[in-house]
């Protein structure tokens, strides 16, 4: 039996995507391997977990991982998570540790990497070449590197001097459990869900493209989701506001939905835990981010992801959820644990 310890700023039930991630993982590990695994966050969450979970500091945090003599550990490391000006320096220094003492597998998975700005107003502008010093330290250190998009990895690459790099690219898998898909339940051809942040939903609203889409696709009934007074008024469409939902209420509206609103830069698209909730559950995801970028991770444009730009309304629906899950297998909750697995 492998001793895991997995790294990580915060579990459910909190918001965040990334509590979400390692947590999902460490139970389809368990479906994989014979393995005891143990959770180091920054705050402990709230009721009884399956799994055994210790806090952690920035002065504590070798101690603790050393305490529990694990074979493997697992850093979801996303930069401003453990060091609220995002200058981590401890975790090199905690992984280094643990490599000369425990001789443990060291496996990090670059959720983000550093700031990246351009405005010297900004403080990041200062400290991204310190960050970018915090990252290419952890992937030396590291056994196996991960990460969630094509993005990163050409930014790791920038971190390492132009250098290329080993990570490996998983993809993201939804955060609302593929298992609550009901494919007996019929999509509603009008309706579409939106759900994530505030500030996504509310730009989303905001978009003086909206109202034509929804027009082009025939939408009917929109199932608004997440925290925020959110509020779209137009006639012949029933606005629903469902405020913050647990994950498998979520899924009830997904597993109707025909379409699903999103506003996410074009480049990131294949880190959105929307984007992979809406491809699990083969919901036809319509982007209302108006950056121009190239479109990354096998996405491809009016076949298995449109914009308001896109010919719509849409003429076979079924391919396009062909599509979605055909893209969608490569990333899913079983195929993204197996890669990491492999490297325990």
């Amino acid at each position: 039996m492998k001793k895991i310890v997995h790294i990580t700023p915060t579990l459910p039930p909190a918001i965040n995507g990334l509590g979400d991630f390692s947590y999902l993982m460490a139970q389809t590990t368990k479906e994989l391997i014979d393995a005891e695994i143990v959770f180091a966050v920054n705050e402990i969450p709230p009721g009884n977990l399956e799994f055994k979970v210790i806090g952690f500091n920035a002065s504590n945090l070798y101690n603790k991982v050393f305490e529990q003599r694990p074979d493997v550990v697992v850093i979801h490391f996303v930069i401003y998570a453990y060091q609220k000006k995002g200058l981590p320096f401890y975790m090199p220094k905690v992984v280094k540790q643990l490599k000369i003492t425990l001789g443990c597998k060291i496996l990090v998975y670059f959720h983000e990497l550093y700031a990246v700005t351009t405005n010297v107003l900004s403080s990041a502008f200062f400290i991204f070449p310190l960050q970018k010093i915090i990252v290419r330290q952890l992937y030396n250190l590291a056994d196996q590197t991960f990460t969630n998009c094509v993005y990163y990895k050409t930014r790791l690459s920038n971190a390492l001097g132009g250098k290329p790099n080993n990570v490996i690219i998983t993809g993201l898998y939804s955060n609302i459990p593929e298992s609550y898909y009901d494919h007996n339940i019929a999509k509603d051809e009008g309706c579409m869900v939106i759900f994530g942040s505030a500030t996504s939903r509310s730009n989303i609203y905001a978009s003086t493209h909206f109202t034509s889409v929804i027009e082009k696709l025939g939408v009917k009934t929109i199932y608004d989701i997440g925290a925020g007074d959110m509020n779209y008024d137009t006639p012949g469409v029933l606005f629903k506001k469902l405020g913050k939902l647990p994950a498998e209420d979520i899924a009830g509206y997904l597993n109707k939905a025909t379409y699903g609103a999103i506003e996410y830069p074009i480049r990131f698209l294949g880190k959105s835990g929307i984007q992979s909730a809406y491809a699990a559950f083969e919901v036809i995801p319509v982007n209302f981010n108006e950056l121009d970028q190239p479109l990354l991770d096998g996405l491809t444009r009016d076949v298995d992801y449109f914009d308001y730009n896109s010919p719509l309304p849409i003429a076979n629906k079924q391919a396009v959820r062909d599509k979605l899950k055909e893209w969608y297998s490569q990333r899913n909750r079983m195929a993204v644990t197996k890669k990491i697995v492999e490297h325990f």
